[in-house]
């Protein structure tokens, strides 16, 4: 429980505030003559509730997470809308179209925050993922797991390894094969920086699409680990995207994706189950391989 609170607290926090301010503003239109004060504890008491709810339902719906917080903001513009002035421009509306007002209202939100068309527009950000976490296998064992052996593709950590193949002619450099499910792969092209066995493992990475999608798909990506004797391994890794569409990384930073990583990685490495995103995400591409 606590490990999924902490991959998600962040959207749970960013929803709970604006069902909280859309809350607020429906219990004080309410002219029932009660105190401010009290508005404010039913509205505390409505977030609370509230983040319960949501963190029940990413962690058991995770594919619809995103309801947390675009219900949140969408019932907030239309608390306001219906709490302020601008009601007078939907006086004589009928009911069933104020309601299918919030689904239209809904789907157009997660179109312009999450939609293709950021990636179409070529507007991007950088975006640095930082994970670090101690796990209790030893250096030699985490290497083997986290780090692309093109003789043993199965060892590799996510279990969607479908090939790292060296390219002719170029010295450390390969192209990695990513299983999407089916017949579908990823290739990406990595250039090897850094092999420090058991050590340190940095790379640059793009992939191999089309040239007016290639600037979204690199960047560079370093593994550190530190022997730390009977306490097992501290595992550290740095990854730059150059340039990620605004939609992707926003995405992103709602999932917390760093410590989704962290949790992912070494819930594979301990042998525990896991609960992160990625988890969920692998999982169902083996299930179509």
């Amino acid at each position: 429980m606590i490990t999924l609170l902490r991959l998600h607290y962040r959207r749970i926090l960013v929803g709970t505030l604006f069902f909280g301010l859309a809350g607020f503003l429906q219990f004080h239109a309410v002219d029932d003559g009660v105190p401010l004060a009290f508005d404010f504890l039913i509205t505390a008491i409505f977030m609370g509730i509230i983040a319960v709810l949501g963190f029940v339902g990413v962690a058991l719906f995770p594919s619809f997470r995103v309801v947390m917080e675009l219900g949140g903001i969408v019932f907030f513009i239309t608390s306001v809308w219906q709490n302020t002035a601008l009601s007078t421009l939907s006086r004589g509306v009928p009911e069933w179209l104020s309601t299918f007002s919030f689904f239209v209202l809904f789907a157009v939100l997660h179109h312009v925050l999450y939609g293709s068309w950021w990636q179409k527009s070529g507007l991007g950000v950088a975006v640095r993922l930082r994970s670090r976490f101690k796990t209790r296998s030893t250096p030699a064992q985490v290497w083997a797991r986290l780090v692309p052996d093109p003789n043993n593709l199965e060892a590799y950590y996510s279990g969607t390894l479908r090939g790292f193949d060296p390219v002719p002619g170029a010295p450390e450099q390969y192209i990695q094969k990513i299983g999407l499910g089916g017949s579908a792969v990823l290739e990406l092209h990595v250039e090897v920086t850094e092999f420090a066995l058991h050590r340190r493992y940095a790379y640059k990475f793009h992939a191999r699409t089309s040239a007016r999608n290639r600037d979204f798909n690199k960047g560079t990506c370093e593994i550190t680990l530190t022997d730390l004797g009977d306490e097992g391994t501290l595992v550290e890794i740095f990854e730059i995207n150059e340039k990620l569409a605004v939609g992707e990384a926003l995405l992103m930073w709602f999932d917390h994706l760093g410590a989704q990583v962290s949790a992912s990685a070494r819930a594979v490495l301990e042998g525990s189950r896991d609960l992160t995103l990625l988890g969920k995400l692998r999982r169902e591409v083996r299930a179509l391989s």
